[in-house]
């Protein structure tokens, strides 16, 4: 079982058929364009599709990530060329370099210790000319996670690139801290057009919307606006994301 399924080619090459069509890559497009930031960092790009898009739209767009398998289709893909490509973390990006930097993908969440997630926020705010923003989304911990990460509730088949279909569902395995705020183990299965069944094991981090506001104000950032989904609904107890965007101080 893998711990690092982004660095899995063979993952890599089906994650974007899987997350075809997300609500997310709009929104962030969207909210690009309404700050009129020129420069962004998009830190965890994975495979590159919103900061490809960004970069055809006219930003001037650094793709952030520490896997090769994820960061080759990148730069494999259509318009690839327009981002300039760092593997690596925030710590590898220059000060000064943005005025918008953006977390998709929950990439916020694999910050799973504190003090990982403290430095990451000083590196963003050591990135960020002054009034800069940083834009990501975390999920509401209030929500029954447990029991959405289910294999009957998760399952899909998709088409591979290569041919033939591929299944892929999640499984909770671990849930430990308090209900308001905890770190989750879940683990992924896909199974290729071959037969192979492919797993990965995945922690993630669920603070409290005040912890989130809190580190952030901890870091010299004051929160600008929330939402709490992507079709830009406000941020109830409820939602199941807290969507931030963040000013420095």
């Amino acid at each position: 079982m893998s711990e690092l399924w982004t660095e899995d080619p063979r993952l890599a090459a089906v994650y974007d058929t899987e997350c075809l069509g997300r609500a997310d890559h709009d929104f962030y497009v969207t909210l690009a364009a309404s700050t009129g930031a020129r420069a962004i960092v998009d830190i965890g790009c994975g495979t590159g599709v919103l900061a490809v898009d960004l970069a055809l739209r006219g930003h001037d767009v650094i793709g952030v990530d520490p896997a090769p398998a994820m960061l080759d289709i990148a730069r494999a893909r259509p318009g690839g060329g327009t981002v300039r490509w760092i593997q690596g973390v925030a710590a590898d990006v220059s000060r000064a370099t943005a005025e918008l930097v953006i977390m998709t993908g929950h990439v916020a969440q694999y910050f799973v210790d504190d003090a990982e997630w403290v430095r990451l926020l000083a590196d963003v705010r050591r990135i960020l000319s002054p009034g800069g923003r940083l834009a990501f989304e975390t999920r509401n911990p209030a929500v029954d996670w447990r029991e959405r990460w289910t294999r009957v509730r998760t399952v899909t088949t998709h088409p591979h690139p290569d041919g033939g279909t591929f299944t892929a569902w999640v499984e909770m395995r671990e849930v430990t801290g308090t209900p308001e705020s905890y770190t989750t183990v879940h683990v992924g299965h896909t199974i290729l057009p071959d037969g192979d069944h492919l797993t990965c094991a995945e922690t993630l981090r669920f603070r409290s919307f005040g912890e989130v506001v809190d580190s952030l104000g901890s870091a010299g950032f004051s929160v600008e606006q929330t939402w709490g989904d992507w079709d830009g609904s406000p941020l109830a107890a409820t939602s199941s994301e807290f969507i931030v965007l963040a000013r420095t101080a």
